[in-house]
């Protein structure tokens, strides 16, 4: 039915992303997409509230620690509805609209220094399972869900969410350290 939960929560993100689409550079588009898709609907609605069921299934057969709630990864998808997702639009808003780029920096730094910790946090906890929920056959065998789920979605997808925040603390710390040396040399 095309009127269901699932199609009319999907409709309005599409909606939401649509009227913000056109941004000024990069992280802009980092934040908004992180804000909206990853952490408000994919981590959020789909894995926290289990919502929009064919991806819930997909979710579910990427991790089996989705359909058992496990507790770590049930907190780590809390913070990223409830934290991350709003954070990473409202940053993304001040990129967009130039507000005190001060703060704007400094939110950018602390947001994505929790950005690293929910990845690490999430990557550890499955470690310290023996990939048990997401190599269910083994990590070194090569059918081709394991190679989808595992070796692509796990394995090479999760540094993305280290490797970029890491590089927006330090813009974020140039562009801070770059505005207080203009405002010192004004000063002198």
């Amino acid at each position: 039915m095309i009127f269901c939960s699932d199609n009319l929560i999907l409709a309005g993100f599409i909606l939401i992303s649509l009227l913000l689409i056109k941004g000024p550079n990069f992280q802009y588009y980092w934040f908004i997409f992180n804000g909206i898709w990853i952490h408000l609907y994919l981590d959020g609605t789909v894995g926290y509230w289990q919502q929009h069921q064919w991806l819930f299934q997909k979710y579910s057969e990427l991790d089996l620690r989705y359909p058992l709630k496990e507790p770590t990864l049930m907190t780590i998808s809390a913070i990223e509805f409830y934290i991350m997702g709003p954070l990473c639009v409202w940053i993304a808003l001040r990129i967009k609209y130039q507000k005190n780029e001060i703060l704007t920096n400094y939110l950018i730094g602390l947001t994505s220094a929790i950005q690293i910790m929910g990845t690490i946090f999430f990557v550890s906890n499955e470690w310290s399972r023996d990939f048990k929920d997401v190599c269910q056959q083994g990590c070194f065998t090569f059918t081709f869900a394991n190679i989808f789920y595992f070796w692509i979605f796990f394995v090479a997808a999760n540094p993305v969410w280290i490797i970029v925040p890491f590089q927006q603390i330090i813009t974020s710390y140039n562009n801070l350290k770059k505005q207080f040396d203009t405002q010192k040399s004004k000063k002198a």
